[in-house]
């Protein structure tokens, strides 16, 4: 749901959770993110940023987690974010 205001939620800790693996989505409660749920997202996210931390010497794993960050943070105000979240 667009624009779903986590009560009570914190957005500085949605944004520093999100820097690991995507756990902010955890915290704020989501279902599914990107139509997967998201548990799953998250062992995927870990996954990814292996990968890619590999062979960009960590670069691309750390976009991938400022971009998810500023999602969480933005979710966390009650904003839409950048990535597709059910709750």
């Amino acid at each position: 749901m667009a624009g779903h205001a986590s009560k009570g939620k914190n957005p500085i800790i949605a944004a520093v959770l999100n820097l690991i693996f995507g756990l902010g989505y955890v915290y704020l409660g989501t279902k599914k993110v990107l139509g997967v749920p998201t548990i799953v997202f998250v062992l995927l996210v870990l996954v990814i940023d292996l990968v890619l931390g590999v062979f960009t010497a960590g670069l691309a794993s750390l976009l991938f987690g400022i971009l998810l960050a500023v999602d969480g943070w933005q979710k966390a105000k009650g904003g839409k974010g950048y990535v597709s979240t059910e709750y």
